[in-house]
């Protein structure tokens, strides 16, 4: 059989992707959130600039990156990888 037939949306590099995007999400998120509560503040001021955009949003785009990336990757390589 043929491996271009239609996969039902689940494919090697799709599952390799959001693995790998996990494995590289979770320790960033946890060290931005250590990096971010731990800061260097001056008692009194406001110098924590928010969770969303110091926090969420990195980790978000990195997973993002890692993810396609990978999948991609992972698919060319099962399609011959010429």
């Amino acid at each position: 059989m043929s491996d271009l037939r239609y996969q039902g949306g689940r494919t090697a590099g799709g599952r390799w992707g959001c693995v790998s995007a996990v494995i590289v999400g979770i320790p960033l998120l946890l060290a931005l959130m250590f990096v971010d509560a731990v800061g260097d503040c001056v008692p009194g001021d406001r110098c924590h600039k928010g969770f969303l955009l110091y926090v969420a949003l990195p980790t978000f785009v990195v997973m993002l990156a890692v993810s396609l990336s990978v999948r991609a990757i992972v698919n060319h390589l099962r399609r011959g990888g010429s």
